[in-house]
């Protein structure tokens, strides 16, 4: 009875062995002739791919989001296309926002401020007033008197007719 079970688990063990072998034959062969010949297909095969709901949620699975991201976004379905640049960027953010400085490389990359509020609201009054060009308004309140002609030529004042 022994030498039966013995010959019963040398015979498992050669079948899961040969099973393995043929498992990383058949990978190795996948990786180096087939598959680059599947993705030249499949390249080929994109070239007029557009925008998608079907392609943003594999995008966004591919990234494996947690609750947080249905909390912030909601029903994928439901998202606009025009606010699936949004979604995407949620997306990655989560992906990268587990340490602090990961969040602000990405918010950094994609030019999206992490100021808070009460500093979002200071910054963007500095900033317009170094980047806007002068308006009369903002010089109507100053000291010194108005010099060069008028903004807008009125013939009444010039004394003409108009």
């Amino acid at each position: 009875m022994r030498e039966i079970r013995c010959a019963v688990v040398d015979i498992d063990r050669y079948l899961e062995e040969a099973a393995r072998a043929k498992q990383q034959h058949d990978a190795e062969r996948w990786r180096e002739e087939l598959r680059p010949r599947a993705l030249r297909l499949f390249a080929a095969r994109t070239t007029k791919l557009t925008w998608s709901r079907a392609l943003l949620k594999l995008i966004v699975d591919e990234l494996y989001p947690d609750d947080l991201f249905t909390e912030l976004i909601g029903n994928l379905d439901r998202v606009p296309r025009r606010q699936w640049p949004r979604v995407l960027a949620i997306a990655v953010a989560l992906r990268h926002s587990w340490r602090r400085d990961g969040l602000a490389r990405v918010a950094r990359r994609l030019r999206v401020s992490l100021a808070t509020t009460s500093n979002s609201a200071a910054s963007r009054r500095q900033s317009r007033r170094r980047h806007t060009r002068p308006s009369r308004k903002r010089f109507s309140g100053s000291p010194r008197p108005r010099q060069g002609s008028p903004l807008r030529f009125d013939p009444a004042k010039r004394g003409l007719r108009p």
